[in-house]
């Protein structure tokens, strides 16, 4: 009776960990994705955005319109992932926002744009609509 106790435990123990390995897993990379965003942020967005993602970054008081304010949550709280998908790949023009935000989608990846929409999502504290 003792061994099978132990033996249903045993798989008890299994199917707690496979059930927890997509949690860790997902968490990795989350944390992969989000730092990847942060540091493609910081060298590709900063300049406008500013480090803190305020919008004002060094270039930000030569634009007219003023880069967006990616801490805002009530703005940012609008928008997709799909839309600010779409203007990181398209520019802003594309997405009816500043013709002078650069398309990123020949210099970016799929995957780089994705984490840099998580760290987008961080820096506002908020989620999209939906």
């Amino acid at each position: 009776m003792t061994e099978h106790r132990l033996k249903i435990g045993g798989y008890r123990v299994l199917f707690l960990v496979l059930m927890m390995f997509p949690v860790f897993i997902g968490t990795v990379c989350f944390a992969s994705s989000f730092k990847e965003g942060k540091r493609l942020y910081l060298h590709y967005c900063t300049p406008c955005h500013g480090k803190k993602g305020n919008g004002k970054g060094f270039n930000a008081r030569y634009l007219d319109p003023r880069p967006a304010n990616h801490t805002d949550s009530v703005l940012m709280g609008k928008r997709t992932d799909g839309d600010l998908f779409d203007v990181i790949y398209g520019g802003g023009k594309a997405g009816g926002k500043s013709p002078l935000m650069p398309p990123w989608g020949e210099t970016l990846s799929e995957d780089e744009i994705k984490s840099l929409i998580i760290y987008l999502r961080w820096l506002c504290r908020c989620h999209g609509p939906g």
